[in-house]
């Protein structure tokens, strides 16, 4: 539940108990004033009766209904009232009429309407005790007046509530509009954009957040730009030593191992003895497979094709090798666009990533298919993409191992943008992004 949505839900409660309680003491106040109305009505009705009645001459019941009759059709508020002359049980209207439906709202009637009204006057009449007078009040004129008197109030209050309601919800959301804004920064700030920064807002609050942010943020980019030029020297400084100790291993190793072998074959061919030929021949032999052994440290150091033939004969090279070595599985390669202005930097990186996901796929992966892609961008940079039917995993509980993250860093070092996509069963997909920068041109 956001912030927004809070505050106009309890704006909106605020409002409805305004009306509520509004409503309640307009109803309070006209059922009192309704009932005042009728009973003081009521009282004076009777109290003309007894007028009458008392200055009357005893000439009989019908003498007398006659008077009472002029006397209520004299009263202005007879209309509001019903009275009746009860003789013997039987009764005799005097005035009014039964209770006409009013205009007010049922609700409005039920709620103000108060209890029934009636008042009796015993009367003495030809010595008979058996007559009575009785004014009943019909208080619907009282509660339509108090409906034409109440509905404009209650119409007021639920305009201004409504009305309040729609302003004080327009204006959170204009203050709150810059919390959106500070959201959508912290996020971009926990991806990595950490070039995003926040206008200096009107509220002074929410300005000191955006400056403390922006502040951060700088801190955050400065940081991040030294830890990427501390990244690209470790790993020059790396590259140059794998080149270093390559070009050693090459030139110092490989030619004494050849010697060896050559001095070996040159013993078993001098001497024909058995003894001396058999451990001649023993010599080449080791000094053989000492040769391909330094020749895959050449390659696992450093890439002599890389230096010789460019990025993608290198990407080939590997890849044919990885198929000869794992005849249960196939690595498809596809390269598009072009690939040879990449810098020393780009090419190492793309070379080691494809190289590590190539070991990754068949020794924890056991995959029986790989696609290496390595095209052109859109944006002028260079995309490789790795996929294989591997096991895969949930990046969530396996987090990656040592050989992603450190993947993961050179990517970055350089700018680019790498993204790891696996689920169970599903295999591993691997997407680089790099920008380009050309090799200077001599």
């Amino acid at each position: 539940m956001s912030l927004r949505f809070r505050l106009n839900l309890l704006i909106s409660v605020m409002f409805v108990t305004i009306l509520v309680l509004g409503t309640v003491l307009v109803i309070f106040n006209a059922r009192r004033a309704v009932l005042e109305e009728t009973q003081s009505t009521a009282r004076l009705a009777l109290q003309l009766l007894e007028v009458a009645y008392a200055s009357a001459e005893p000439s009989g019941i019908e003498a007398l209904q006659e008077r009472l009759r002029r006397q209520m059709g004299s009263f202005e508020s007879a209309r509001h009232l019903e009275v009746v002359l009860i003789e013997g049980g039987r009764e005799v209207a005097l005035a009014g009429a039964p209770p006409a439906r009013g205009t007010a709202p049922g609700w409005f009637a039920r709620l103000v309407a108060p209890a029934a009204t009636e008042l009796r006057r015993p009367l003495r009449i030809d010595e008979r005790a058996d007559t009575e007078v009785v004014v009943r009040a019909d208080p619907s004129d009282e509660i339509d007046e108090s409906w034409d008197d109440a509905r404009p109030l209650l119409l007021l209050v639920l305009g201004v509530s409504i009305i309040a309601n729609g302003l004080f919800y327009v204006v959170i959301g204009r203050w709150l509009r810059p919390v959106e804004r500070i959201v959508a920064a912290m996020a971009g700030i926990e991806q990595g954009d950490y070039r995003a920064r926040l206008p200096m807002f009107e509220l002074p609050e929410l300005a000191t957040l955006a400056s403390n942010f922006n502040r951060m943020a700088e801190v955050l980019e400065r940081s991040r730009a030294q830890n990427r030029y501390l990244a690209q020297q470790t790993m020059a400084i790396q590259e140059d030593e794998r080149r270093a100790m390559a070009h050693e291993l090459h030139d110092e190793l490989g030619q004494s191992i050849s010697a060896i072998k050559a001095v070996a074959v040159s013993m078993g061919q001098v001497d024909s003895s058995g003894p001396v030929r058999s451990g001649a021949a023993t010599i080449a032999e080791i000094s053989s497979h000492m040769y391909v052994v330094v020749r895959g440290m050449l390659r696992r150091l450093r890439p002599v094709l890389l230096d010789e033939f460019g990025l993608v004969r290198s990407l080939e090279n590997l890849v044919d090798g990885w198929n000869d070595r794992h005849p249960e599985a196939f690595c498809r390669f596809n390269a598009r666009g072009e690939l040879g202005d990449l810098d020393d930097a780009a090419n190492i990186a793309l070379y080691r990533a494809v190289q590590e996901c190539l070991t990754n796929a068949s020794k924890h992966a056991t995959a029986t298919e790989v696609a290496v892609e390595l095209e052109r961008a859109d944006g002028g940079g260079v995309r490789l993409t790795i996929a294989d039917n591997g096991v895969g995993f949930d990046p969530a509980t396996a987090p990656p191992g040592l050989g992603l993250l450190g993947m993961r860093e050179r990517v970055e070092a350089l700018g680019g943008v790498f993204v790891l996509t696996a689920a169970p069963g599903r295999g591993v997909v691997i997407t680089i992004e790099l920008p380009v920068a050309k090799e200077p041109s001599l």
